[in-house]
């Protein structure tokens, strides 16, 4: 069944392929640029441009298309940042959010595993390599802190409709208060 996995339909197949799309060319790029160019600055600008697509399409359309999550940073007048969020209320398809989520992983991996031989052969490309990197690092640490925002709000409003639940159950069973007509003595407490 798991091979059927892979065929099974998905809502947003355009969304899908274009997440998947830039970051892998993106990569693939970095790996293979140097058989078609000796060029540092032609590969590099080829593979900022890829990742650069890869980090906006992440942000502003796969991320509210196949997990209904969205995230920005705001700058206020005082120049603090501050962290925004929006979640859809409607479950994402769970086909769309496992590829999302796993090459969300994923990828940030792979660009710290590639870091490594960049790095020890003091190469250039340790540069292509660092915005990759930073740029996976945002979407991943924005992602993951909007999902844990929408977790709790989800909890948050399960808890409120639970109490809610529990309110009219009780209020239901409780009996009702003893109304006295204007002008008429309470009753006297019993012994």
């Amino acid at each position: 069944s798991a091979a059927m996995d892979v065929f099974e339909p998905v809502e947003h197949p355009t969304a899908v392929f274009f997440h998947l799309f830039f970051r892998a060319a993106a990569l693939f790029t970095y790996l293979f640029c140097t058989w078609f160019s000796s060029n540092f600055v032609l590969n590099f600008i080829v593979i900022i441009m890829l990742v650069s697509f890869d980090f906006w399409t992440v942000k502003n359309v796969s991320g509210r298309l196949l997990v209904g999550l969205r995230w920005w940073n705001k700058v206020n007048e005082d120049g603090t940042s501050e962290w925004m969020f929006e979640s859809k209320k409607s479950a994402p398809h769970p086909r769309e959010a496992k590829i999302f989520w796993w090459s969300l992983y994923l990828f940030p991996l792979a660009w710290c595993l590639l870091a490594i031989p960049a790095f020890l052969k003091l190469s250039a490309y340790v540069l292509v390599v660092a915005v990759a990197l930073s740029l996976n690092a945002a979407n991943l640490i924005g992602y993951s802190k909007c999902d844990k925002d929408a977790r709790a709000k989800l909890t948050n409003m399960a808890g409120q409709f639970g109490q809610s639940l529990l309110t009219q159950a009780l209020s239901s069973v409780a009996p009702a208060p003893l109304s006295i007509p204007p002008g008429a003595k309470p009753p006297a407490p019993g012994p």
